[in-house]
């Protein structure tokens, strides 16, 4: 009776923290470096001077640092990075180019998603949090004064990642509305690019 007893008083707890948990200023980081591997379908809504670009695609990336974008429609594009390089494959250009990976997405959005906790510390100022129902909105500034990216928000539904957008210095919007989101773990080997047969590969 007394295991039965701490078993029900085991999974009580555990749906009250689930239940309870909600995104603040204070727990955000926190809570990006708890989802090690993401999967999931975006649009990509570009705004700049009054013109818009919608395109398609997937992403799959992880904190390790390492990630893959497949952009479907209406260009062909798939952008892939490990430890050392950075790969973007034109199918339609039949072109793969792979180029030295240094630091390139140190200030980029994509590091929210593929950054430890430590280098999200160190790279973002969270200004605030604000929660209305059920949908949070986070704001976050880079540190780095050179960084094309001047604010970043993600919103959230709940607990899940709803859209990332950022604002930049070129005068850009540009809004990731998500779909069909996964946080469980995948083999990195998916994020490998498959190079087609004929493509000339260039080397920078």
């Amino acid at each position: 009776m007394r295991k039965i007893y701490l078993s029900l008083l085991s999974i009580l707890l555990t749906t009250t923290v689930v239940s309870n948990e909600t995104i603040s200023k204070e727990n955000l980081f926190d809570f990006l470096n708890s989802k090690q591997y993401l999967k999931t379908n975006f649009t990509q809504t570009t705004l700049v001077d009054l013109n818009e670009r919608v395109v398609s695609g997937n992403i799959q990336a992880s904190r390790s640092g390492n990630f893959k974008i497949e952009y479907h429609d209406p260009i062909k594009e798939t952008i892939s990075a490990d430890n050392e390089f950075l790969y973007k494959l034109d199918t339609e250009l039949d072109q793969l180019d792979i180029v030295p990976r240094e630091e390139y997405f140190k200030n980029t959005p994509i590091s929210i998603l593929i950054s430890n906790i430590e280098n999200l510390k160190k790279l973002y100022s969270i200004n605030s949090c604000i929660k209305e129902n059920n949908i949070t909105v986070c704001s976050l500034s880079t540190k780095d004064d050179s960084s094309f990216v001047e604010k970043i928000f993600l919103q959230f539904v709940e607990t899940e990642l709803d859209s990332l957008t950022y604002l930049d210095s070129f005068g850009q919007s540009v809004n990731f509305d998500f779909d069909d989101i996964s946080w469980e773990p995948f083999s990195e080997n998916q994020l490998f690019i498959s190079i087609p047969e004929g493509i000339d590969v260039v080397y920078h």
